[in-house]
């Protein structure tokens, strides 16, 4: 589209140059005519965005680390995070896909190539937020803006408000063999989530939810939804999502997803295994946590507290495997678990 411009505006110069000879001008003056540079937003000193994540921010931000299971030979391994910084929101979207191959063909839409369909809007809006994004991150880079009050159409602003996204494949090019996943990192200038309503008066402790729904690509050319790409919504498998609900959503924050950390001690004379149910070394802050407790050739747990606190009566067996609920409403910082094995 640009070289049209360009040749469309070299032509009406040129003809301007003639016109300019007859009135006068100089035989074999030369008019020349060059698109200006492109505006990009500016990041914050501290960032790169070159799809590695080797600066601080990225180390110190808590990740979303999720397993995405099509079959038990095709599967995905999923992580996510954000980050605030001074002018805007970071990204982080790491995927290694097994099983599978990362096909990006850009004459067909973007939901049918492999990435991440990330739905993003603020943890206050309900069901069909008018504030909710729908952001396309192909496996090549390219990205797809929507929302939801224009109708899922695309999503623009000035340039220099527009995302910034950079994505780098692993193993080797998409659409080759050796593709087996790819890592996008993406910067949101505060100014484009003005454009879309956000409430910006307090940055700090803005709370995103965010959905990032994980696409499958099964060929290069195909356009079958049903049959040449595979919509995971994953994140079903652990927290209620509701359609276009960033309320029901991951939350996010300055410094990745909102969760606790917590410690297991155990003791007593016999052997166990004590885990989050998913298999984390965090909690979720929005919603109660499950753990699971395995005693040891038939030992029994005769101690069970969080902080202190007798959980020992909620647990809950099945054969020789036991559950305990932790409610949200008591998460509200890292904690330690204790239990003993007789």
């Amino acid at each position: 589209m640009k070289k049209k411009i360009c040749i469309v505006a070299s032509f009406f110069m040129l003809s301007a140059g003639v016109f300019g000879c007859l009135a006068g001008c100089s035989e074999g003056e030369k008019y020349t005519f060059t698109n200006p540079p492109k505006k990009v937003a500016e990041a914050d000193a501290d960032m790169t965005i070159d799809g590695e994540f080797n600066e601080a921010r990225w180390q110190n931000a808590r990740w979303l680390e999720a397993r995405d299971t099509y079959s038990e030979k095709q599967y995905a391994d999923i992580r996510f995070t954000t980050s605030y910084g001074e002018k805007g929101v970071y990204l982080g979207m790491n995927v290694e896909e097994t099983g599978t191959n990362i096909y990006v063909n850009l004459k067909r839409d973007s939901f049918l190539n492999s990435g991440i369909e990330m739905y993003m809007g603020p943890i206050e809006d309900g069901g069909d937020s008018m504030r909710c994004f729908e952001f396309d991150f192909m496996a090549d880079g390219n990205y797809s803006s929507k929302i939801n009050f224009n109708g899922w159409n695309g999503a623009n602003t000035i340039d220099e408000h527009m995302p910034v996204v950079a994505t780098k494949q692993l193993g080797g090019e998409v659409n080759t063999d050796a593709c087996y996943g790819y890592a996008i990192e993406a910067f949101f200038p505060w100014g484009f989530l003005e454009f879309a309503g956000y409430d910006l008066d307090d940055k700090e402790n803005m709370v995103l939810g965010i959905n990032p729904v994980h696409i499958f690509s099964f060929s290069y050319t195909g356009g079958d939804l049903n049959t040449d790409r595979f919509w995971s919504n994953w994140a079903e498998k652990y927290i209620p999502v509701a359609w276009i609900n960033p309320s029901s959503y991951f939350q996010f924050g300055k410094n990745g997803l909102l969760a606790y950390n917590y410690t297991v001690k155990t003791g007593g004379t016999g052997k166990g295994r004590l885990e989050e149910s998913h298999g984390w070394n965090y909690v979720l802050a929005q919603t109660d946590a499950t753990f699971v407790v395995k005693p040891i050739n038939g030992a029994s747990v005769t101690k069970l507290t969080v902080d202190g606190v007798d959980y020992l009566d909620q647990l809950v067996y099945t054969g020789g495997t036991a559950t305990f609920r932790i409610e949200k409403t008591n998460l509200t910082k890292d904690f330690e678990i204790e239990a003993d094995f007789e």
